[in-house]
């Protein structure tokens, strides 16, 4: 078997557009200080210094760089289940075997530790590394010789934040390697290599071939970086994200009204920037905390929030006409948009919640500015808002935020008119939170008992009809007792009878 790289994607010194930030990894620190913390993490996870064992991948990643490595990941020349039983003697831990389809694989459970272990299949530790697909994700430490086995140049594209793909033929024997290494940008607020940004570009269409779920998993960890969307440019630039999602073709140069200064494809990358800018801001004003008994915690909707951003518009270049003085229309563009992403969704495999919640966002993403409209003619009335908090109920504030950022991806900077619906949205969001908050503490005025026994109704769809528009009603403050309530119903009935 070949253990060499190919020439092109050796390691070499940072020139050109390979060179990176000044500065490096933040806590990487010296060669030294690196490897010492891979002596510290392999003494608390090992007893003593077996030989033929190696810490490996993603454990020697992030433990060079600074960061906590989720589990620890083994490479073991010999018996994993012995390596794996001394392990769990040293930890207190369980060993579970994850092994399948002939793929040895143990892992040992102990409170606050995840050990893996694989057995080392290729002869050498090398030749594993070799196998393996960025540089910065193919190196070893030996835990017998205490040593760092570096035979890519990994460390040294860690240092300049380089992602570089080990073997040209990386791609080829797993094209997922393709969206993950723009994952690991972004993770490392990296760029790819000039040959790997090559390689994608000639593999990308590769992609399509790749399970869904596997897809959605490597865009989720992408969409999980707090500033990611340099990355996604980047795959827009090298053809990988309409490649992922040919729906958004044609987007690219598809024109819009003259409120628009760019087309909707680029207004989709705009609509993700500012998205995860204002994702930013809301979790310095909010964390993890409720207002008022309202969850606040936007950080569980991070991932669908960005992919409903990418592909909210999925559906203007279907449903773009041009009128007769000229102008620009999209009507029906969110429904038809919901309708492909919903396509797009099955095929990555989304869970139905997950499906329901883009679907939301997508949707109802206008709602907020017909709301805005309607208030600045006088066409609003008093339960308008409530309307919409009662439908979009929990998804009111995730639709609200990205409203912002949709309008905000118009043009570079906003006009008088989008400024005053961009603070529209703010209020939108107090008083979600104040209806919220008045809802939890006001009980309903009648029930659905109230209407089998004073209407004599049988429950059915009109059940739910009639609670929320009295419902409606009592938070506005139109209806402030049972009695009225019920006069009202039973106004209400004679009408539709």
């Amino acid at each position: 078997m070949n253990q060499t790289v190919s020439r092109e994607f050796e390691p070499t010194p940072a020139t050109g557009d390979d060179r990176t930030a000044a500065g490096g990894v933040p806590g990487l620190g010296t060669t030294a200080q690196a490897v010492q913390r891979l002596a510290d993490a392999a003494r608390d996870a090992l007893p003593g210094h077996p030989e033929g064992v190696y810490l490996v991948g993603g454990t020697v990643r992030d433990l060079l760089a600074g960061r906590q490595p989720a589990d620890i990941d083994l490479v073991v020349r010999g018996d994993i289940a012995r390596a794996a039983a001394r392990i769990a003697a040293h930890t207190g831990g369980r060993i579970v075997d994850l092994g399948k389809n002939a793929f040895a694989l143990l892992r040992v459970a102990s409170p606050g530790r995840i050990v893996d272990l694989a057995p080392l299949a290729h002869g050498s530790i090398q030749a594993d590394l070799l196998q393996r697909d960025f540089t910065i994700n193919a190196m070893a430490y030996d835990v017998n010789a205490g040593r760092l086995i570096d035979c890519t140049g990994g460390l040294a594209d860690l240092r300049r934040r380089v992602i570089r793909v080990v073997s040209p033929t990386a791609f080829e024997r797993d094209p997922a390697r393709l969206v993950r290494a723009y994952r690991m940008a972004a993770a490392f607020a990296g760029r790819l290599s000039t040959a790997t940004r090559s390689a994608v570009a000639a593999h990308c269409h590769r992609v399509s071939g790749v399970a869904g779920e596997r897809i959605w998993a490597e865009l989720v960890n992408l969409f999980g970086v707090a500033d990611s969307v340099d990355s996604l440019r980047a795959m827009a630039a090298s053809g990988l994200l309409t490649a992922l999602f040919p729906e958004l073709q044609d987007a690219v140069g598809c024109t819009q009204s003259r409120h628009h200064q760019y087309d909707v494809f680029e207004h989709c990358l705009q609509t993700y920037g500012h998205l995860e800018a204002l994702l930013a801001a809301w979790g310095r004003r909010f964390g993890n905390r409720t207002v008022d008994g309202a969850p606040t915690n936007l950080k569980p909707h991070t991932a669908l929030l960005k992919y409903s951003a990418l592909l909210h518009d999925v559906g203007k270049p279907a449903t773009r006409r041009v009128d007769a003085g000229g102008q620009v229309h999209f009507y029906g563009h969110a429904a038809k948009s919901a309708a492909i992403t919903a396509g797009i969704s099955r095929r990555l495999r989304l869970s139905n919640k997950q499906r329901d919640t883009a679907d939301a966002v997508i949707r109802h993403h206008i709602r907020p500015l017909f709301l805005y409209r309607a208030a600045g003619s006088g066409r609003l009335p008093p339960k308008g808002r409530i309307r919409f908090f009662n439908h979009c109920g929990a998804m009111t504030l995730p639709i609200l935020i990205h409203a912002r950022a949709d309008i905000m991806a118009k043009k570079p900077v906003p006009d008088a008119r989008d400024r005053a619906f961009i603070a529209y949205c703010s209020d939108l969001v107090d008083l979600y939170l104040d209806y919220y908050r008045i809802q939890a503490g006001t009980p309903p005025l009648v029930s659905g008992q109230d209407l089998i026994a004073t209407f004599g109704l049988a429950p059915s769809p009109l059940f739910k009809t009639v609670l929320t528009q009295v419902r409606e009603r009592q938070l506005t403050g139109e209806l402030t007792t049972r009695g009225q309530a019920l006069t009202w119903i039973e106004k209400k009935l004679s009408e539709n009878t």
